[in-house]
C-alpha cells in the first residue's frame, strides 16, 4: 500500500493458487473503495514446464535449457521463454487499452519469469538484456514509475537492483505508440537500426 499511495487501483493476476493468494492478501491493505478492478489473466501464468513426473527428464531439460538459455529453450511438452513472451505482449496491449487515459495504478501479481519476460517486452530488451536478469526473490516487487513529464516508465532503482538489470535496461526506449486498435505501432523508420 506503501508503495502506490493513495489512489485508485486496477490488480491482475496469473489464475495460479499461489498469485490468487497473493493478490488477495494484497487487495486487503487497500479501501475496497479504491480498487477499480480485479482481473484474472492467464496470459501472466507462469511458464509451462511439461510432464513434471520423469525426474531424470527434468534434469535432463534443467542442464539444456542452462546451455540454450531460458528464452529460447522449450520443454517437452511445455513452453519456451518465447511463447510466454508472446502472451505478455498480448497481455502489454490489453493493459495499454484498457488503461490509456485513466489515472490508475495497475497491480500485476505474476511469476518470476513471466515478469521478466513482461519487462523484456515492455522495455523493449534484447534475448541477451532478457537472459542477464535474475528473477526477484518470492513477494519481490518489481515497481515502474512514470517518467515525469513524458509518457515513458522506469524501473525503480530497488526494483532493477533485485533483477540484476543495469540503467541503461531499466527505462523504456521511447514512448509506445498504439494503434486505435491497441497494437504497438513500428517506430518511425529513421528510429529502426537496420534501416
Amino acid at each position: 500500500r506503501e508503495v502506490v499511495g493513495d489512489g485508485e487501483v486496477f490488480f491482475y493476476h496469473s489464475p495460479y493458487y499461489r498469485t490468487v493468494e497473493t493478490c488477495q492478501e494484497i487487495m486487503e491493505a487497500f479501501d475496497p473503495r479504491a480498487i477499480r478492478g480485479i482481473r484474472e489473466d492467464p496470459r501472466m501464468a507462469e511458464q509451462q514446464f511439461g510432464n513434471l513426473q520423469d525426474a531424470a527428464q527434468i534434469r535432463k531439460s534443467k542442464n539444456e535449457r542452462h546451455r540454450y538459455g531460458r528464452f529460447f529453450y522449450r520443454f517437452p511438452q511445455g513452453e519456451a521463454g518465447l511463447d510466454v513472451y508472446n502472451r505478455v505482449t498480448s497481455f502489454i496491449d490489453t493493459l495499454r487499452r484498457d488503461h490509456l487515459e485513466e489515472d490508475v495504478t495497475i497491480i500485476i501479481v505474476t511469476h518470476g519469469l513471466a515478469l521478466r519476460l513482461f519487462l523484456m517486452a515492455w522495455f523493449q530488451w534484447t534475448v541477451e538484456e532478457f537472459e542477464d536478469t535474475e528473477n526477484p526473490p518470492n513477494c519481490g516487487l518489481a515497481v515502474m514509475e512514470r517518467i515525469t513529464g513524458e509518457d515513458r516508465y522506469k524501473l525503480t532503482a530497488e526494483a532493477a537492483k533485485i533483477l540484476g538489470c543495469d540503467k541503461n535496461k531499466s527505462t523504456e526506449k521511447h514512448p509506445p505508440s498504439t494503434s486505435p486498435g491497441g497494437s504497438q505501432m513500428p517506430p518511425p523508420p529513421d528510429q529502426v537500426p537496420w534501416a
